[in-house]
Order: C-alpha cells, then sequence, then structure tokens
C-alpha cells in the first residue's frame, strides 16, 4: 500500500512532501490530509482535511461509482511494469469529469512518466530505488506528441504546426 513518508513530483517538475496520511489500523481519522481505500469510502464525511481515494488494479471507476466531486485527489496504484490498468483507470476518470488531481505510486519511474501525463495524471510517487530528480529532469523529454490523448486534445499533426 501506499508509503505516505515519500516525495511527490509533479507535471511541471516541483518536488513536495506528500501531505496525506492514511486512517489508522483502529480506524481513528488523522488531523489534516486523508486518503481512503475503496473500503473506507464512508468515512469522507468525517475527513477534515483534502479527501483522496487509493485505487487498486480491482477498483476499475469502469464497474464502480466513486464521489468525485469529493475528492480533492485519486491515487492509482502500478502493482507491476506490466500492469496498464492503471493508465486505462486515469483515462476513465477524466472522462468522466474527474477534474482533480490524478497521482500515480506503486511501479513509476522516468520511463513510464510520459505515458502517465498523457493519460490525464498530474503528479507520481516515484518507486524506491529509483532517483526522483532524474525522474524530474525527464519530465520535458517528449514536447510535441503526435497522438491525442486525455492530456492532449487535439495534437501536432491535427493542428497544422510543423
Amino acid at each position: 500500500m501506499l508509503n505516505t513518508m515519500r516525495q511527490v513530483l509533479s507535471k511541471d517538475g516541483a518536488i513536495t512532501d506528500n501531505s496525506y496520511q492514511l486512517i489508522a489500523e483502529d480506524g481513528v481519522i488523522p488531523q489534516g490530509d486523508v486518503v481512503v481505500t475503496t473500503a473506507q469510502l464512508e468515512q469522507l464525511a468525517n475527513i477534515q482535511g483534502k479527501k483522496a481515494l487509493y485505487l487498486t488494479a480491482n477498483d476499475s471507476p469502469e464497474i464502480n461509482q466513486f464521489p468525485l466531486h469529493e475528492l480533492d485527489a485519486i491515487f492509482i496504484e502500478f502493482a507491476g511494469f506490466g500492469d496498464g490498468r492503471g493508465y486505462s483507470f486515469a483515462t476513465l476518470l477524466r472522462r468522466q469529469g474527474y477534474q482533480g488531481e490524478l497521482r500515480a505510486v506503486g511501479d513509476v519511474f522516468k520511463d513510464v512518466l510520459n505515458y502517465l501525463m498523457r493519460s490525464g495524471f498530474d503528479s507520481f510517487v516515484i518507486k524506491d530505488g529509483k532517483d526522483i530528480q532524474e525522474a524530474a529532469a525527464g519530465l520535458q523529454d517528449f514536447t510535441n506528441p503526435y497522438q491525442a490523448s486525455t492530456a492532449v486534445l487535439q495534437a501536432r499533426y491535427q493542428t497544422g504546426s510543423a
């Protein structure tokens, strides 16, 4: 699950400390910003700070209804490099009208950041053992996408620009 002590890389290259906390095992809701699992959604009304939802591969927004208007952030877990459901989840949430922060967590590293941004992600928790500064430096590796996406509604070839 989520390591709440990790730093967060924003798509603009800023690196900040994570402000979200988990609900304690005894059910005590911490002060401040809180991230809940889908099993804890009923606790949203009791949270005083920002509210985030943690989605795993089993929590598809295609088959589940989430209170998107109540959420400041949605954390989508990437359990492994070969599991691309998180990209689909982000795209679905954006198409459903979610405007808040989408944060990629889990197996997230520099080489996938461009694809994550194109799917609609705003921030990333880089996996243990990978350099967050190096990941930040690679955010602008691709500046002119050829295909349209959730993040780029009209690609370069569609605009007639050279």
